[in-house]
């Protein structure tokens, strides 16, 4: 292998006292600004690449802020039923429990005069007790989804949700249920909400593919 930068010429060395290195970049990383940037560069070296392999990176992570922003708004895609029973004509393989402990934050008793509000009908979501347990809800749906994706299931089913306080008077937000993977989801889901759901796990497939290629492992 040369003992220069095929693209700029630099010298390739590990440096000394008196030297600073100037390392080869990986071939990996080399695919990746090429991929990204639609180049040709033979080779990059820490002189030459370290700019184009950030640029790359840098385009890569702004592709995975849009999916996770996706996925943020449309988390209440992801299939999650709460009954534990389903038709014959499902195809369904259990994977394992998956909970989520959310505490939604202080003074629980002191906005009791916010909750019975509420249960008159007088609603505030944007601020008292139900605003926060609206939020503990959204906080630990999303967990439970994503110990859910971790498991390598497309649903969750046999929800439950409990709510209670702590011994400092915070609201909890409790929520469990059990991980599953259906192949034909749309024996049991409206066609809407089935098209929503796939919307949903292309998003998160993406997330996977771009992280991949964050590390320089780009698929033919």
């Amino acid at each position: 292998m040369s003992d220069s930068c095929a693209h700029c010429g630099a010298v390739i060395t590990q440096g000394s006292a008196f030297k600073a290195p100037n390392m080869r970049k990986p071939d990996r990383m080399v695919a990746l600004v090429n991929f990204i940037h639609k180049a040709e560069y033979p080779d990059l070296c820490e002189k030459c690449g370290n700019l184009p392999v950030t640029q790359a990176i840098a385009v890569i992570d702004q592709k995975i802020a849009e999916q996770k922003a996706f996925i943020e708004e449309r988390i209440t895609d992801f299939p999650m039923f709460t009954m534990s029973w389903l038709p014959s004509s499902v195809d369904i393989k259990l994977k394992n429990m998956v909970t989520a402990n959310v505490t939604v934050g202080t003074g629980f008793f002191n906005e009791f005069s916010q909750g019975f509000s509420d249960l008159t009908g007088a609603v505030n979501i944007n601020s008292g007790m139900s605003h926060k347990v609206n939020k503990g809800e959204g906080a630990a749906r999303s967990i439970l989804i994503t110990k859910a994706r971790t498991l390598n299931a497309n649903c969750i089913i046999g929800v439950d949700i409990d709510y209670g306080t702590t011994a400092n008077n915070a609201a909890t937000v409790n929520m469990q249920g059990t991980a599953a993977v259906i192949p034909n989801l749309e024996a049991i889901l409206h066609a809407d909400e089935l098209a929503r759901a796939e919307s949903l796990d292309r998003a998160y497939v993406r997330i996977d593919q771009l992280r991949r290629w964050r590390t320089g492992y780009i698929e033919s």
